[in-house]
This record gives C-alpha cells, sequence and structure tokens, in this order.
C-alpha cells in the first residue's frame, strides 16, 4: 500500500489505493461562508441557526461541484481538475444538507451538472456582493393535471414537484404550498367518451380560479391524455410567465426536471403533400416522441391533403432542455402559418400527434382560437385514432 491522507479523520495511515481527496484549509471554508453570506447557494436557507437559544450552530456543508475525487462513485467527478483544484474556492459551494444530498443522488449528474452549479453559484455570490437582499428565488403558482393514460394514473409528487422547482430557482409562493397550487384530477379512463368533457370542465373551473389570484408565475406538471393536454394549453395560452414542466421516465426524483444539454437543440421540419386552393380540411400530424401511424386514422382522411411537423429524431426523449421546446413550438407555429398558406380555405385542421407532454401543452398555447382555423384533436385508441374535442 501507498501513505495517504485518510478521508474520514484526516490521520495518515496505509492502504491499497491512491489519496481519496484533498482536505479543505480552514481558510477556504471561511472564505465560502462569507462568499454566501451564509445561506444555501441554490435554495437561499439561511444557515446560521433559527436564534432560539443563545448559541447558533452553523448547519451549512461546503458541497464540491466537481467530486472531490476521480472515482465512479463521485459526483461530477469526471474531469480533468486535479485534487488539489477540486478543493479550491471556485469548486466549492456552500449548501443546505438537502440541497447537498439533492446535487449528490444516483442519478443527479444530468441534471445538477457542473456547468449549472458553476452558474448558480457565480449569480449567487455576485448577488451577495451587490447587494443585502437574498431574495434570489422566484415564486410561482403550481398547476397540477392529471389523468389517466393507457389506465395509469401518475401525478407528479410533492417530492418531485419541489426537486424541478428547485432546479429552476423557484418556489412556492407564499407562506405554505397549498396557498399556490391548483390541482386537476381528471379520473375517467381515457377510453370513456366523457373523460374529454370532464376534463375540459374540470381544468376550465381552476384555471378560473388561479386567474383571481395574483402570481405572476405559473408552473405547470400535467400528465394526461393528448388531447386534454392540448386543451390545457389553450386556456393557459403564451401570455405571462408560464412554465410547463417535462415529464421523463428515468431517476425519479428528478422525473419532471428538465436535461441540461449545452451547444445542441432539437431540431424539427414542416412540409406539406402540396398547396390547394380549393380544401376546406387538412390533416396535421406532430411526429415527435413517435411517428403517427396513418393506417390507424379515419378512412376518409386518405383523400386529405396533409402537413407534417416532424422531428429530426423522433423519439421518447426528443425533447430533453428548454430549448428543444421553443425549438418545437416555433415550428409548430410554422405548421399552422403552413396551413394558412397553402390552404387558405381551410376550415378544420385534424390533428394526429405522438408528442410529450410539453409539446401538447405548447401545441395548445401557440394555437390562436378565432384566428386559425378550427383544432379537431385525436386519440390514439385500440381501434384507431378517435375524436375527442375541438378547439
Amino acid at each position: 500500500g501507498e501513505l495517504v491522507l485518510l478521508e474520514a479523520n484526516g490521520h495518515m495511515g496505509r492502504r491499497n489505493t491512491r489519496v481519496a481527496r484533498v482536505d479543505i484549509p480552514a481558510s477556504v471554508i471561511r472564505e465560502i461562508w462569507a462568499r454566501a453570506a451564509g445561506r444555501c447557494v441554490l435554495c437561499s436557507a439561511y444557515l446560521l441557526g433559527t436564534g432560539r437559544s443563545f448559541f447558533h450552530t452553523a448547519h451549512g456543508e461546503i458541497a464540491h461541484n466537481v467530486g472531490a475525487t476521480q472515482g465512479k462513485k463521485s459526483p461530477r467527478g469526471a474531469s480533468k481538475l486535479s485534487l488539489e483544484e477540486r478543493s479550491k474556492a471556485e469548486n466549492l459551494l456552500l449548501l443546505c444538507h438537502q440541497c447537498h444530498r439533492m446535487i449528490d443522488a444516483a442519478g443527479a449528474e444530468e441534471v445538477y451538472t457542473d456547468e449549472y452549479l458553476r452558474e448558480r453559484k457565480q449569480v449567487f455570490e455576485d448577488h451577495v456582493r451587490r447587494v443585502t437582499d437574498f431574495a434570489t428565488v422566484t415564486e410561482t403558482a403550481v398547476v397540477r393535471v392529471t389523468g389517466r393514460v393507457r389506465g395509469t394514473f401518475a401525478p407528479a409528487t410533492d417530492r418531485q414537484v419541489s426537486s424541478a422547482l428547485h432546479l429552476e430557482g423557484m418556489r412556492y409562493a407564499g407562506e405554505h404550498p397549498r396557498d399556490a397550487e391548483f390541482v386537476v384530477s381528471i379520473d375517467s379512463e381515457d377510453t370513456d367518451s366523457w373523460v374529454w368533457q370532464e376534463g375540459m370542465k374540470k381544468i376550465v373551473t381552476k384555471l378560473s380560479a388561479l386567474r383571481d389570484t395574483p402570481f405572476d408565475t405559473v408552473s405547470v406538471f400535467a400528465m394526461a391524455p393528448v388531447p386534454l393536454l392540448v386543451f390545457l394549453g389553450s386556456k393557459l395560452e403564451d401570455k405571462g410567465d408560464i412554465r410547463v414542466f417535462p415529464r421523463f421516465r428515468d431517476a425519479e426524483d428528478l422525473a419532471w426536471c428538465w436535461r441540461s444539454r449545452p451547444g445542441s437543440c432539437a431540431t424539427f421540419a414542416v412540409a406539406s403533400s402540396g398547396a390547394s386552393a380549393t380544401a376546406t380540411e387538412v390533416v396535421l400530424t406532430v411526429n415527435v416522441s413517435g411517428v403517427v401511424d396513418l393506417g390507424a386514422a379515419p378512412a376518409d382522411f386518405a383523400a386529405l391533403p396533409r402537413v407534417t411537423l416532424a422531428a429530426d429524431a423522433p423519439g421518447p426523449d426528443a425533447i430533453q432542455t428548454k430549448a428543444d421546446l421553443a425549438a418545437f413550438s416555433r415550428a409548430w407555429r410554422s405548421a399552422l402559418a403552413r396551413v394558412e398558406m397553402d390552404y387558405p380555405l381551410c376550415e378544420r385542421i385534424h390533428m394526429l400527434a405522438a408528442v410529450p407532454v410539453v409539446a401538447a401543452v405548447a401545441c395548445g398555447q401557440h394555437y390562436m382560437r378565432g384566428a386559425q382555423p378550427a383544432l379537431v384533436v385525436y386519440q390514439r385508441a385500440r381501434e384507431g385514432y378517435i375524436e375527442a374535442l375541438t378547439l
């Protein structure tokens, strides 16, 4: 074995491994606490105790951005930084215990990247230097909409919502989450013909209550059949600070967190089957999370002109970042414009879509009621696509 500095107690000893980490000097620890003014860099929690006794107990933790070691279990440890560089103030941030556990949890590297943490640390510490107001977290109302999808009812959990808001530098408005939460539960099966009326009624009722409140920012967590998500988006519209969160199947606690993929963005293409000065109905297919099976569409659709919006690589992960969603929204508006340009007499657009939740909501947000042809949204059922609702 070789002589190393043991992590647990700082004593010298022998073992069959290389140096695990470099101790953080007391001067650097003091610097990190000062840079953050005793508050968690990510959630702004005050870390010097409550003052309920004569003594204050510091309960903040010094966290590594790039992991302290180069081992496989070291969070964000795959870096060219030396062990000494990892122990310097530039790579360290002050966190509360909960935030520290969150960024180091299994699977968190895809969300809490070293670039993201470095930026949040820089913004927070710059803010501390400029002012003494630490209100860097945006307050938001939260809308949760859940319907049954193929028999499964899977609402976003409290923990998942908190994690997603946390990543975006947000928190529930008010003194308690219930003060700013609006929940829609649609209990009917997506095979029940009345589910669309039930869902639309509940969405309208809850969003009406939301409009009576003074929230500037609204965060949306929705898992329901595509037609209801499109309807939800049409009621949210694209005005104001509306933030819609995605749903992924991996990393359970981080399932509703946007992914970070710097330097790349999904691409989408729009095409039409050819202009017509007489067509009054058009089929609009949207291929993002998969490819629409036109063989399952109503038989009379075969004679209708068609506009197609498609991701370059359709699949469940086609939209992972906010930039991806913005690119999709631009393509969706382009597809609607193509309908109006190529088919000036169009009165009804028949929408068949294979899209993730955020794209479905965006379709409704960017559809202009009264200015564009009626949008008929279909649901894929066992027997094929069935008409669900019309905007």
